[in-house]
């Protein structure tokens, strides 16, 4: 596609939805039956209203860190049959986690933050260690271009670890020969730290190492009417660490985390698929096929 200056290009807009890895793996595990507090960062223009309206109605509680001076985080999605392009914007600002209720967590999911994200990573390993709370990551693009030693100590007392296959890679890659065997590439993210891997992999399927060392594979759902890919990975992450906290196993985790991403990828929008309990149960019963296998 070419855009040349001056342009007037008609498009369809198909829906303004919510999103944000954070915010969708929070909207997912509530509608998983986790009960969810939401620590975020937003501004006070119309954007960051809808945003804090629709995670409350979905019965997130929130904890807003407000700043008039931002505008809330927007991105803009172009679709097209193989994938999409995604125009982002976030507003830089000195991010910081100031949590001044008594914490009484049984874990924290931490997620992307943008630039000047490591105030708030200090202060987030902190409070984890000072309360004893265990802690899921899933690294964003910062942490990812930026893998400092902050990023490496998150890594070491993370308990959980998500991402996609391509960033696995790279979090593990230290001027070190690339890993391309998913096996190897599973096991060398758990000796970073965590207990429990979870790796994506698209439209291959997902992998995952639990406490004890034993490794799976889950084969995607058969092919499906897809409207957009936007969320699939949180939706995933949100199947998968529910019922890890619902204390399924690590082959049950994948087949939640499945199923959400089967059901996300069928609407418009990273959160308007994602299951309830109700329907997870639903989608269990009719694929009782599909499971986690041993690699």
């Amino acid at each position: 596609m070419k855009l040349n200056l001056g342009d007037k290009i008609p498009t369809d807009i198909k829906r303004l939805t919510l999103g944000g890895n954070g915010a969708n793996v929070a909207v997912g595990i509530t509608r998983l039956e986790i009960p969810t507090t939401f620590y975020t960062y937003l501004g006070q223009d119309v954007l960051s209203r809808e945003v804090e309206e629709g995670l409350s109605h979905e019965g997130v509680e929130l904890v807003i860190d407000k700043d008039r001076a931002i505008t809330s985080p927007l991105s803009i999605i172009f679709d097209f049959d193989d994938d999409r392009v995604i125009f982002s914007h976030h507003q830089k600002k000195d991010y910081a986690f100031n949590f001044e209720k008594e914490a009484n967590f049984d874990f924290i999911y931490l997620t992307s933050i943008g630039d000047s994200f490591e105030k708030a990573y200090e202060q987030i390993l902190d409070f984890a260690n000072e309360k004893n709370v265990p802690i899921a990551f899933s690294p964003g693009v910062r942490q990812l271009e930026n893998k400092n030693d902050l990023v490496n100590d998150v890594l070491k007392g993370s308990k959980v670890y998500f991402s996609n296959r391509e960033e696995a890679v790279r979090i593990t890659t230290d001027n070190e020969q690339l890993t391309t065997d998913i096996k190897e590439l599973l096991i060398k993210v758990k000796h970073l730290g965590p207990e429990v891997v979870s790796i994506t992999d698209g439209e291959k399927g997902a992998y995952a190492i639990d406490e004890h060392g034993n490794t799976y594979f889950i084969k995607p759902l058969p092919t499906v009417e897809t409207s957009e890919k936007t969320g699939a990975g949180d939706a995933y992450s949100a199947g998968f660490f529910a019922a890890y906290l619902h204390k399924k196993t690590v082959q049950e985790a994948m087949l939640w985390g499945s199923l959400n991403a089967n059901a996300v990828i069928q609407e418009i929008g990273a959160q308007n698929g994602l299951l309830t309990k109700k329907g997870l149960d639903e989608a269990i019963k009719s694929n009782n096929n599909l499971k986690a296998e041993s690699i």
